[in-house]
């Protein structure tokens, strides 16, 4: 009855062990990733993207930041996400002067102390 009661303890030692680093794992430190769903939209047209966490959470009230077409490489602009990790940018800019420069790029969150920051690869490509 006491080699029961020590592998009992034993158990309960390590089920709260690993729920102690699931919790921290869970909550500090998280990877993100981003999601955008177009690669091309209309002049004035709005398109949308999503910023998740690993566990494929929606991440709410954070800044992602990009630039616009045409705009210089140093400046950005940035939108906020929703409760559910969504952001829109609408009435999408072309300028018929930018040439190959007609698009959204560089769409990028910095991270904080609970997120890790990430960047979205691709761009998106304004056409009249």
């Amino acid at each position: 009855m006491e080699r029961q009661s020590y592998y009992l303890i034993i158990l309960l030692v390590a089920l709260a062990i690993c729920f102690g680093v699931f919790w921290f794992q869970f909550n500090n430190d998280v990877a993100t990733f981003m999601i955008i769903n177009e690669t091309e939209v209309h002049e004035n047209d709005s398109f949308s993207g999503l910023l998740l966490d690993a566990y494929s959470y929606g991440v709410a009230n954070q800044t992602i930041t990009f630039h616009k077409p045409g705009y210089e490489m140093g400046t950005i602009v940035d939108v906020v996400t929703d409760e559910n990790g969504e952001f829109t940018i609408e009435n999408a800019e072309y300028l018929p002067d930018a040439g190959d420069d007609n698009y959204y790029g560089d769409f990028t969150f910095a991270g904080n102390g609970k997120y890790q920051g990430c960047t979205y690869e691709g761009n998106v490509t304004v056409i009249p």
